[in-house]
């Protein structure tokens, strides 16, 4: 009974939330696999439906984007090129699928992702406007994100790595931990998420009380990364507030060099703190089993690669979508290798063209004159996670299932038109403001 009236607590909370302020609909988008997992390790009915979730996060985006359209009218409006690349990709990708070696089984990863694809690469960057937008959507994902780190620490059942699916706790199998447990990645991304969050809203301006919500985040989202035995997941959290710490706390005097060091020091004095909340398998993360893991990958990625590159045409075209299943036996969990084998050169070629501009798009919107502190923390903390999401697709992810790495890349560029259309409509007041008057010399 917990586990259901939380559950429903947390759902029921968006849908109010982002009723009220739609770009609260992105925090249920970044919870949806946390919300699940608490789910289906907590209760009867999310164990045997276990894509109501998918559903549930569907219909609050929705809400939010509902809202939208209800106050502002348009929301193709500022759609960036970033959109256009995204979109062309995935259909290009999905057209591919016609060349495959086996079209059956691509067809089918098409079918598992796609309530992925429009939740999280259309519906969700429609919500953000704005950097207001993204402070708001932030808070939201911190709150919700945080209650169910605390619960699956607290409260879950764990397993091996995941949480234990209710109704197996007596069933335990360490060579297929999926079978009985949920995805321990997934629920270690959502840590990493509100980790990033909390750590990149210790500074200004943000107020006592978020700081001290944000420090008690710290520490309980970093233990489930590490009961969880993700060292992706760790290591990105890591580049990403590297990332993220010098657009949030910029270095223009001695006093803010020593904030950006104190705020270093106490992330890191949490993170020590926090590998005494949990029980940590020290075999994940020697550096035998982690080389062995790389080296595996990067063989699955060489063979598909190899089998690319034997043909001008598959070279340029690619061999088909998902076709890493018919030729290695399993995806080779590095999204950019596989984009260059089975969308060809032709799809890397968009591929890479998202990244850049998603990364130029930060450097833009930073430079804007009168990025006032509130706003600047926003996009410190949407850089680092497009970070933390973009190492983790070249770790673990595919072309299907890297989907936030695409919406962070689109939501940069809707907050770079966003502000370039901003800045030009003043400038046209302040032209029209200072145009001199003359008489009516006919009068």
């Amino acid at each position: 009974m917990f586990g259901l009236l939380t559950y429903c607590a947390i759902l029921v909370g968006l849908s109010i939330a982002s009723w009220r302020r739609p770009a609260v609909g992105i925090a249920a988008v970044l919870c949806l696999y946390g919300l699940k997992q608490w789910g289906q390790s907590s209760t009867a009915f999310f164990s045997e439906y276990r894509q109501f979730t998918n559903f549930a996060v569907f219909v609050v985006a929705l809400i939010g984007v509902a809202r939208l359209v209800q106050r502002r009218g348009c929301l193709f409006c500022r759609l960036p090129p970033h959109a256009s690349l995204v979109f062309g990709l995935y259909l290009y990708a999905f057209i591919s699928v016609v060349w495959a070696p086996d079209p059956q089984t691509s067809f089918e990863q098409w079918i598992i992702s796609g309530p992925y694809l429009v939740t999280i690469a259309l519906l969700a960057p429609l919500l953000v406007d704005d950097l207001q937008d993204a402070r708001d959507a932030f808070w939201a994902t911190a709150v919700a994100g945080g209650a169910l780190c605390a619960l699956a620490l607290f409260f879950g059942t764990w397993g091996g790595r995941g949480l234990v699916v209710f109704g197996h706790e007596a069933f335990q199998d360490d060579q297929d931990i999926y079978r009985y447990e949920t995805n321990p990645l997934a629920l270690s991304t959502l840590g990493g998420t509100v980790f990033l969050i909390a750590a990149l809203s210790l500074g200004r301006p943000n107020k006592a009380l978020w700081r001290a919500f944000a420090l008690a985040c710290i520490p309980i989202s970093l233990a489930v990364i590490l009961r969880s035995g993700s060292r992706g997941q760790l290591l990105a959290s890591g580049a990403g507030l590297f990332v993220g710490l010098p657009i949030a706390f910029r270095l223009r005097d001695t006093r803010s060099l020593a904030t950006l060091i104190l705020i270093v020091a106490v992330v890191l004095g949490l993170g020590w703190w926090s590998t005494s909340l949990v029980e940590i398998d020290t075999s994940r993360w020697s550096n035998g089993q982690a080389s062995q893991d790389v080296e595996g990958r990067f063989a699955m990625a060489e063979a598909l690669l190899g089998t690319s590159s034997r043909n001008p045409l598959t070279a340029l075209f690619g061999l088909g979508n998902s076709s890493a299943f018919s030729v290695v036996g399993y995806y080779p969990h590095i999204t950019g290798l596989e984009v260059i084998a089975e969308e060809g050169l032709l799809g890397a070629t968009v591929y890479f063209a998202i990244l850049y501009l998603a990364f130029r798009s930060v450097l833009r919107v930073m430079r804007r004159p009168g990025l006032t502190e509130g706003r600047r923390n926003a996009l410190a903390i949407l850089t680092g996670l497009f970070v933390f999401e973009l190492i983790l697709s070249w770790k673990q992810g595919s072309l299907l299932f890297s989907v936030y790495v695409f919406a962070y890349a689109i939501i940069l560029g809707r907050l770079e038109k966003s502000a370039t259309q901003n800045e030009a409509g003043s400038h046209l007041s302040v032209a029209a403001a200072t145009l001199p008057r003359f008489p009516n010399l006919l009068r």
